[in-house]
C-alpha cells in the first residue's frame, strides 16, 4: 500500500472511530446502570484492540523471521490489519475512559428488619453458621467470622458503633482484625493463587460523612477483596 494512501486511510479511521464513539457514548448515557455499562464496553475495547496488537506484532516477526526479510514484513497484510484493527476498537475504548463522566456506583439502600444491634447480629449469626462460617473471635458489639472456599479466606466482621470515623475504622483494623488475620495475609502476599475476601457490616446509631463513604465501596487490592455493607438503625435502613 503506497505510503500517503496509508496514512490517509489511518487518518479516516481514526475520524470513523471517534465518529462511532458519540452515538455509542449516547446509547450508554441512557441506558439503566449506564456506568458499569461504559466500564464493561471500555474493558472490551481495550482487551480486543490489545489481542489485534499481539497478533499484528506477532504476525510482523514470523514473516520476517521466516523469510529473513524486513521488507517483506512491513508489507505483511495480516499485520497492516490487525494494527488498523487495533487502532479502530482502541480509539472509541478510550475516548470513552477519558471524556466519560463514569461515577462511582452509589450502594443500594434496603429496609431493615430489625431495630436493634442485638436481635441484628443474633440473626446474623444463625444465618452466617448455618453457611458454615465459624466465630474466631467475640466480644461485645465485635464478632469475627470465617470460612475457607477453596484455600481462600472469607472474613466476615459485625462490628457496632455509635458513630463511625476513621479513627475507628483504623483502631478496628489495627488491633483487632490484624491479628486474627495475620497468617492468613501473610499467606495471600507469599502465594499465588490465595485470595482474601472481606465483608465489612458496620452498625451504627448515627450516620457520618465517613461512614456514607465507607459504605460507597472501598478501594480494592490484589488478591484482597473488601465489600463494605452499612446498618443504620436510626435511619432503618441497610446500604450494600
Amino acid at each position: 500500500m503506497d505510503i500517503i494512501y496509508e496514512n490517509w486511510f489511518i487518518i479516516m479511521l481514526i475520524v470513523l472511530s471517534i465518529i462511532i464513539y458519540f452515538p455509542i457514548s449516547l446509547i450508554l448515557n441512557k441506558c439503566k446502570n449506564s456506568d458499569s455499562k461504559k466500564i464493561i464496553f471500555i474493558k472490551i475495547s481495550i482487551s480486543l484492540s490489545c489481542i489485534c496488537a499481539l497478533v499484528g506484532i506477532a504476525s510482523y516477526f514470523y514473516v520476517r523471521i521466516k523469510n529473513n526479510s524486513i521488507e517483506m514484513a512491513e508489507n505483511n497484510i495480516v499485520s497492516h490489519i490487525s494494527m488498523l484493527a487495533f487502532l479502530a476498537l482502541s480509539i472509541p475504548g478510550i475516548l470513552m475512559f477519558m471524556f466519560s463522566n463514569i461515577k462511582p456506583p452509589k450502594p443500594d439502600k434496603y429496609s431493615l428488619k430489625q431495630d436493634n444491634y442485638i436481635d441484628f447480629s443474633n440473626y446474623l449469626n444463625k444465618r452466617l453458621l448455618l453457611n458454615n462460617y465459624q466465630e474466631v473471635y467475640g466480644e461485645e458489639n465485635l464478632r469475627i467470622y470465617k470460612k475457607i472456599v477453596k484455600k481462600n479466606k472469607h472474613y466476615i466482621i459485625d462490628f457496632k458503633t455509635e458513630e463511625f470515623t476513621e479513627d475507628i475504622y483504623n483502631d478496628l483494623y489495627d488491633n483487632k482484625m490484624v491479628p486474627i488475620m495475620e497468617k492468613d495475609l501473610k499467606e495471600m502476599q507469599n502465594r499465588m493463587y490465595r485470595s482474601l475476601y472481606v465483608t465489612y457490616i458496620i452498625s451504627v446509631d448515627r450516620l457520618t460523612s465517613y461512614f456514607s463513604e465507607f459504605v460507597k465501596g472501598l478501594e480494592q487490592d490484589r488478591r484482597y477483596f473488601s465489600l463494605p455493607v452499612g446498618i443504620s438503625f436510626g435511619a432503618e435502613r441497610k446500604y450494600i
